[in-house]
């Protein structure tokens, strides 16, 4: 694809599928393992374990709070910023919600291709920071904005103004969204950079949470780290290495998911 940051959808879906191959029990996606065929292979033999799992955490993590938003209000809107082939529609077939599924033109082309949307699920073919398709949504609703393995593309500002106009335009909203330290996005772009020179970097990061929450005008709902369940639940199933750098995620927490009230 033209665009560097649509080239970075393959990661996270190869993820997903590896994830639900080699530990369903964890992370179960059998929509994403009927498109394994259209996937590089590159992206399947590139990442290690922990990689991979890493990837899919977000996932995890995301679907529980998703299907929890759902529970507690009924008809609400999910709104997936960066969909990317996100399959969480599959995962949650939940006809109280429906699902926006929000991306660049040739994502959503491809999308279409490949991945015919589910009855209780819309595509949008925009960039998350243009705010012409908030037009396309029913603001009445409680809504929830996800961004699995997005915003860290982008520059704070960025986010900060997506967060703001969001705010202005819905009355009733949440933000969910993972992020890392600054020494993080170090880490994150040396492994990005193995798929070749046509994927993008990162940028955004966030060390203080509470600074962030300040500069948006939000309140933080919850900080998970990403491994909490993981950890427990394959920690005899996993290597040596993956435990390990599980472990130091954690411990120093370098990666979390954020849980933000955007009213």
């Amino acid at each position: 694809m033209d665009n560097k940051i649509a080239n970075t959808l393959f990661i996270p879906f190869a993820a997903r599928i590896f994830a639900a191959e080699h530990f369903s029990e964890y992370f179960n996606d059998k929509t994403a393992i009927q498109l394994k065929s259209h996937i590089p292979q590159k992206f399947l033999k590139i990442s290690s374990q922990y990689e991979m799992i890493a990837s899919a955490a977000r996932y995890h993590i995301s679907d529980k709070k998703i299907q929890q938003f759902i529970d507690k209000n009924g008809e609400c809107n999910i709104i997936n910023l960066g969909a990317g082939l996100e399959t969480v529609a599959f995962r949650i077939d939940n006809k109280n919600a429906i699902f926006y599924q929000i991306d660049l033109s040739e994502v959503i082309q491809f999308r279409q291709q490949i991945l015919p949307p589910n009855n209780n699920e819309i595509l949008i073919a925009a960039s998350m920071l243009d705010t012409d398709w908030y037009a396309k949504i029913d603001k009445n609703k409680p809504t929830l904005f996800i961004a699995n393995g997005v915003f860290m593309y982008f520059y704070e500002q960025d986010i900060l103004n997506l967060i703001h106009n969001i705010k202005q335009n819905f009355k009733n909203a949440e933000l969910i969204f993972d992020a890392t330290t600054k020494f993080g996005v170090k880490c994150a772009n040396f492994y990005v950079s193995r798929f070749g020179e046509d994927m993008a970097k990162m940028y955004f990061y966030i060390n203080k949470l509470e600074e962030f929450a300040t500069k948006s005008q939000t309140q933080i709902l919850s900080s998970q780290t990403f491994f909490t369940e993981a950890r427990q639940m394959l920690w005899h199933k996993v290597n040596f290495i993956t435990k390990f750098n599980m472990w130091l995620v954690d411990t120093f927490n370098l990666s979390y998911i954020i849980h933000l009230d955007l009213k």
